[in-house]
């Protein structure tokens, strides 16, 4: 139980580093079946590409949605290649990052259509760029070496500023103009292909590469997931061969999908993984309290023990002394106890140990906390007692319940007496004090077993009172 439970935190804990995470089986059909929606959802619209549909706000909601995924996305990427040494996770968290910073470039900054599109070539450009070197280095296993320093982001985040500024100030002042990749409303232009081609191979090779690699992690399977949405953009994108075609609202509807799908795996494993930790924390909370409890109670009779005992003294003294109360504490011995370990075995001694705790804890009431201290010693803790009266009415209540023999193997019967050791305990009393007193008196008890009236007695009060004396 214990080492499943350890193996299971292991695997949750390991489930968060999606860089070498290890898909399921699920996992990885879930995103074959991704990737085969996305496919008959391409050869679905290609009859339809190049049909005229209004324009829309929809692709700037879209671009700010994606825009916000891929700079999150990107700074969880980043953050977990530094922690694992990953420049597979470096290259892709910077292209995701950059790709973020240009999309909201496109959202905040203005500029014409044909700086529009560029940017979008820029933006498709880098990004394939990124996946394509992340496919590589996974096929590589770039894990380095232990003696490798961790990978630093700062001056790779520091680069995608810099590229995003130049961005934001060509936009600005406009030193010279850009080649031309787009006439109007048609982007199917020379220049235009041509990049796109570029682009396609890229990303096509980087998907084979994910989709063919024979270790897969979680990353590298939604990955190629995205690599195959990014495929099916770029080509719907020139189908379409306009603006707001429904091959351009589809691909970038797959652009989109790209940009933050990622970002969804991560929010999906960060959810499930915290539902696993909560479970886990209320597994250890509950075999705290097991094994608390546990550690208070004795293994035989189930009797709180002397840790337990202890930690009740402490309780009940100090209710005692906010309230000035009174109360007793009394050792009980069992009287010639070794003879049935000697005639009957441990075994039975064991029993009869556990057919008395049994016996005399039925007979207690409110306040009265009963436990064992080891071997045939058990201890009786009275709270709020007003005399001696109230102290001999429990202790007949104990003597009368042991009237009744008990059973032996053999069929015969064993009446067990007992001797009894009390000692008052009131105002700042310690459990030390105490148990001393109560030892002191059941002493005199044993001493005495042939000619004793009863089978219990009181510490002194001068005893108790020299104590507490000592005590100030």
């Amino acid at each position: 139980m214990k080492s499943f439970s350890d193996e299971r935190l292991h695997s949750t804990l390991g489930d968060i580093n999606l860089l070498r995470a290890t898909p399921s089986a699920g996992e990885i059909l879930a995103s074959r079946i991704v990737m085969a929606v996305l496919f008959i959802g391409c050869l679905v619209t290609v009859p339809f590409a190049v049909d005229q549909w209004p324009p829309s706000q929809m692709l700037y909601a879209g671009a700010g949605m994606a825009s916000f995924a891929e700079i999150a996305t990107g700074i969880l990427l980043l953050t977990q290649a530094r922690l694992l040494r990953r420049y597979s996770g470096l290259a892709l968290g910077l292209g995701y990052f950059l790709g973020g910073l240009i999309v909201l470039v496109v959202i905040l900054v203005p500029q014409t259509l044909d700086e529009n599109v560029w940017l979008f070539r820029i933006w498709h450009g880098q990004f394939v760029t990124a996946v394509l070197a992340y496919a590589v280095l996974h096929v590589r296993h770039d894990g380095p070496p232990g003696h490798r320093r961790a990978v630093r982001i700062g001056p790779a985040v520091m680069a995608a500023v810099g590229i995003v500024t130049l961005i934001v100030a060509y936009l600005i002042f406009r030193p010279f103009a850009l080649p031309v990749i787009i006439h109007g409303l048609d982007y199917a232009t020379g220049p235009n292909l041509f990049i796109n081609g570029i682009q396609f191979t890229v990303i096509a090779l980087a998907w084979w590469m994910l989709v063919t690699a024979p270790r897969k992690t979680v990353l590298s399977v939604w990955m190629a997931v995205v690599a195959c949405a990014i495929a099916i953009d770029i080509v719907l994108f020139v189908l379409g061969g306009r603006l707001f075609t429904v091959g351009l609202y589809i691909s970038k509807l797959n652009n989109l999908i790209g940009a933050t799908l990622i970002f969804g795996v991560f929010f999906y494993h960060y959810i499930r993984i915290q539902g696993e930790l909560y479970r886990h924390r209320i597994t250890l909370v509950r075999a705290n309290r097991q094994l608390t409890r546990l550690a208070l109670k004795d293994t035989l009779t189930g009797l709180p023990n002397r840790a337990g005992l202890e930690r009740c003294l402490n309780h009940v003294l100090a209710r005692a002394e906010r309230v000035q109360g009174q109360g007793a504490v009394c050792v009980i011995d069992l009287d010639d106890f070794k003879k049935i370990n000697d005639q009957y075995g441990h075994e039975t001694g064991d029993r009869l140990l556990c057919a008395f705790g049994k016996r005399v804890a039925r007979v207690l009431r409110k306040g009265e906390e009963f436990g064992r201290l080891g071997g045939d010693e058990f201890v009786l803790v009275l709270e709020d007692l007003l005399g001696m009266e109230e102290l001999e009415a429990v202790m007949d209540r104990v003597t009368n319940a042991l009237a009744e023999p008990f059973s032996l193997p053999d069929g015969s019967g064993f009446r067990v007496n007992v001797s009894i050791g009390a000692a008052f305990f009131r105002g700042q009393s310690t459990v030390g004090d105490l148990m001393r007193g109560a030892d002191q008196a059941l002493y005199r008890v044993k001493a005495d077993k042939a000619h004793r009236r009863r089978n219990w007695a009181v510490c002194s009060r001068t005893l108790l009172d020299a104590e507490a004396a000592a005590a100030e």
